[in-house]
Formats: C-alpha cells, sequence, structure tokens
C-alpha cells in the first residue's frame, strides 16, 4: 500500500463503520490487557466487514490463546503472539467465554469450546505489518503515511505505544511529554485521522481506548512519530470496506 500524503483524503473516521455493525467500544477495567482488546477489536471489524455483520468475540479466549502459543502466563500479549494465538488456536464468541474483571492465571477454555473456536479462524482474514515491534525507535515519515493509507483504505490500525505516566488531554488531544515520562506502554486503536497543520507534526489520530474511562480521543501525528512501538492492521484478503472519504 504505498500512497503519497498528498494523495490521501485530508480526514478519515471508521466509527460510523464500527457503529453499522454495533460494535462499541469495550474497556479493559484493571487488567494488563490494552492489547488484547486492540487487536480483538481489530478481528471484530475486519470479521464484520467480511461477513456482513458485526460478531463480538472473547478477549478473554484470545488472550488464553496467545499464552498458550507463547508459553507465557503474564496478563495480555503483544500484537504477534495474538496473532500467533488466533491463527493457531482461533477465537469464540464472548458470550461463550466472557472477560474476567480479574486475570484467571489457570483458565482452561472446555475442549469442546476450543474445537469451536478454530473453527472461527478464517483464512480470509491476515494481519499486515507497517512497523514491527520496536520500543527505541518511533515511526518514520513513510510509516506514518502507510498508516494513514490503512485508514484511507477502509481499516483501522492497531497501535502500541510508549505511554504517559501521568497521561493528560486537552480538548481530547493527549500531551506530548518527554522520554523520561513515558513507560513502555499502551496500545489504541486507531480509527482515523486529519491532516492538520496546528497541531504537531501536522495532524492527529483519532484513537478507540479500552483504557480509562473508554472514551475516543486523539494522538498527534507528533506523538506517534516519536512514541509508536509498533503498527499493523488486520484486513480481508483482497478486499476493502466501502467507505465514504
Amino acid at each position: 500500500m504505498k500512497m503519497k500524503g498528498t494523495m490521501l483524503p485530508a480526514s478519515i473516521d471508521l466509527r460510523p463503520i464500527f457503529a453499522r455493525y454495533n460494535l462499541p467500544n469495550r474497556r479493559q477495567g484493571a487488567r494488563g490487557t490494552c492489547s488484547v482488546f486492540t487487536v480483538v477489536g481489530g478481528l471484530e471489524y475486519a470479521m464484520a466487514v467480511h461477513e456482513g455483520q458485526g460478531t463480538r468475540l472473547s478477549i478473554e479466549f484470545l488472550n488464553w490463546a496467545s499464552h498458550k502459543a507463547a508459553s507465557r502466563t503474564a496478563d495480555g500479549g503483544f500484537f504477534s503472539e495474538l496473532w500467533t494465538g488466533y491463527e493457531t488456536s482461533g477465537i469464540c464468541l464472548e458470550e461463550d467465554l466472557p472477560y474476567l474483571s480479574e486475570y484467571n492465571v489457570g483458565l482452561e477454555p472446555a475442549e469442546q469450546l476450543i474445537q469451536t473456536a478454530k473453527q472461527l479462524c478464517s483464512d480470509n482474514l491476515e494481519l499486515t505489518w507497517i512497523k514491527e515491534w520496536d520500543p527505541n525507535t518511533g515511526l518514520s515519515a513513510d510509516e506514518l503515511t502507510a498508516i494513514q493509507a490503512a485508514i484511507s483504505s477502509g481499516w483501522p490500525v492497531l497501535g502500541g505505544f510508549r505511554w504517559p505516566k501521568k497521561a493528560r488531554w486537552q480538548d481530547g488531544v493527549l500531551d506530548m511529554c518527554i522520554p523520561e515520562d513515558v513507560y513502555d506502554g499502551h496500545s489504541v486503536l486507531l480509527t482515523g485521522y486529519t491532516r492538520d497543520p496546528a497541531q504537531p507534526g501536522g495532524g492527529q489520530f483519532l484513537i478507540r481506548n479500552s483504557g480509562g474511562d473508554g472514551s475516543d480521543g486523539y494522538l498527534t501525528y507528533a506523538y506517534a512519530a516519536e512514541y509508536m512501538n509498533d503498527a499493523a492492521w488486520i484486513g480481508c484478503v483482497g478486499g476493502a470496506p466501502r467507505i465514504i472519504h
């Protein structure tokens, strides 16, 4: 997906597509599962586009599947581990394994549910990397453009960030901060963008955030360029949703 920034629409908002398929944001609570929520959000969106209807998928099951694939026990996981978990074990419906308010390290889904989940793993979905995980670098100019191009094509982007230790928001926009004031990290789903010369870096990304109160917010291009660890999108093989620019 190679597109020059000047060829892209000035603004895109994918929230109406989430609303069309009845896929509102969900909150992670006190658990460290932001990456799981982000990947499941991307999966639900892509499946809805492919199937023509929205389906709530189990965050708890994907968390378990990624742990199994990566041989880890800590709550949450990296995008790469979560995608491997999905490809290996699939995913079940939210109603079959609801999200728990507290992490259960000994959780083991029933065998019948494991078999059912494998059937929901679709060959029609694929993960495309824009930037693989690297906490020592932010985004290049080409990567920043590639994120806008993915969103413009109708796909929300999974984003992992070094995040402020004390996040401050002004008019819904996350404040920039110095490297000493960030930690690694937090994940959100980028669901839109607006080019705006008045914003640091020349624009801002709309984010779907499972942390805090779950409200939508914005990250400036400058923040992403400095602190974005990894970026990828989940889409349908050979297809894209029809959106209005």
